[in-house]
């Protein structure tokens, strides 16, 4: 009894839908959604290609020639996206696949270089508190690999592994970068564990791709605001989706 969750997802989204004058039961949600980061979000709207269908998760866009998938802008942070896919899951959403942005780990890596995820080192409280206190969380290795078979077709280069998901984006340490690289880490990011974990929970696949946009050297991180290597990676992975 102690342990019983009070807090059912779909029950408090059917009574915001209904103040809103939408009927829970009479709409159909996308199969896949995919959360893109602020201005990849941002890009994806200028492309014409989706329209805006639902009030679920903050404003979920519907792709215009496949009803199937959808895109919405994504929270920032493991908290924050995994409110956000509790919200989406609740509505009937069974894939979610975060495109996001992520400091690259390892030397051999550029700005602009695609990583697709297989899962993520754990160093976030969401996951604790959904009962999987782990040192790593796996995503949905069918999509993953779904995904980078995808991008191989489309001719766009992916690396494939593990990542590292900090709750602390501007507290991390050099002895914390080496030991995650050490580990064969490809990147950093802070939203991996947190939708994995709901994934998980409520049993819903989900992965990530994540677009590396600045690269840690020997002392510092090595930013890649400048060139077209981000804008390429962000126009080549959107242009996959729509």
């Amino acid at each position: 009894m102690m342990d019983k969750v009070l807090t059912d997802p779909r029950k408090l989204l059917a009574i915001d839908l209904k103040n809103k004058g939408i009927n829970i039961d009479e709409i159909c949600v996308p199969n896949r959604v995919y959360l893109l980061a602020d201005d990849i979000f941002d890009y994806m709207v200028s492309l014409d290609c989706g329209e805006y269908r639902f009030p679920i998760g903050g404003m979920l866009w519907v792709l215009k020639d496949n009803p199937m998938v959808g895109f919405i802008k994504s929270m920032m942070c493991s908290p924050a996206i995994a409110t956000q896919a509790e919200d989406l899951i609740a509505y009937g959403v069974k894939e979610l696949i975060h495109v996001g942005y992520a400091g690259g780990l390892q030397k051999n890596m550029n700005p602009g270089d695609i990583v697709i995820t297989e899962g993520a080192y754990n160093d976030t409280a969401v996951a604790r508190l959904y009962g999987f206190d782990y040192n790593f969380i796996e995503s949905s290795s069918e999509l993953s690999a779904e995904l980078v078979k995808t991008m191989k077709v489309h001719q766009i280069m992916v690396s494939c592994g593990k990542t590292w998901t900090t709750d602390a984006g501007y507290h991390e340490t050099v002895g914390q970068v080496l030991s995650y690289r050490n580990k064969a880490a490809l990147c950093v990011e802070m939203e991996g564990v947190g939708l994995f974990t709901i994934a998980k929970y409520r049993e819903c696949a989900a992965s990530a791709i994540y677009i590396i946009s600045d690269v840690f050297g020997d002392e510092e991180w090595l930013l890649g605001c400048s060139g077209e290597a981000i804008p390429n990676a962000v126009r080549a992975v959107l242009g996959v989706i729509a």
